[in-house]
């Protein structure tokens, strides 16, 4: 009986002060009208087989007016390697991914000039596509089967911007489908 009180008084404490906290009550880390762009590489990804081009990604987005929310878009690409078998008869296959996503990300305003922290989703279309070099020993009456996909993608992410200048910076950005790290520029 004492934890379950125990545990009551703290969500009414937590709850308490998670309505205490206004989030419009900091200055916006973005203003209205800034056009952020970042670029380069993301790292993590769990797909098989070994890594032949990194997740490479370019994302641009717009500072609305009023709010601290940016709109916008961005590209991710990246290719893995897998084989099969050995010598003249091996198997080799290229997967390729491409995102094709909007954002768009909520700006927590925390007084900190060098620091936008930002939560967001994104949406857009996802690709997906195999290719494969087949060994001599298999002539040209062989050909495995080749995928290739496309559908609609989604993806969130929570990620900061920090500034080294007024206008150049770096990101690091956790999400699906790509964790980020890359340069931040806001013009």
């Amino acid at each position: 009986m004492k934890r379950l009180v125990g545990l009551f008084l703290l969500v009414v404490c937590f709850g308490g002060s998670v309505f205490a906290f206004d989030i419009m009550s900091y200055p916006p880390p973005v203003s209205e009208g800034d056009i952020l762009i970042d670029a380069g590489l993301g790292i993590g990804i769990g797909f098989p087989g070994t890594l032949k081009i990194p997740p490479l990604f370019v994302q641009a987005e717009y500072a609305l007016p009023k709010v601290p929310l940016s709109v916008g878009g961005g590209v991710t690409f990246w290719q893995n390697g897998y084989s099969i078998g050995a010598g003249s008869y091996s198997v080799d296959y290229t997967f390729n991914y491409l995102a094709i996503l909007t954002r768009a990300n909520w700006h927590w305003g925390f007084d900190i000039s060098w620091l936008d922290f930002y939560t967001g989703l994104s949406l857009g279309y996802n690709a997906f596509w195999m290719d494969y070099k087949l060994g001599s020993a298999y002539g040209s009456g062989y050909s495995p089967v080749a995928y290739n996909y496309g559908g609609i993608g989604y993806g969130v992410q929570v990620g900061a911007h920090f500034y080294f200048t007024k206008n150049i910076g770096a990101i690091v950005e956790i999400g699906y489908p790509v964790m980020r790290v890359g340069l931040a520029f806001k013009l």
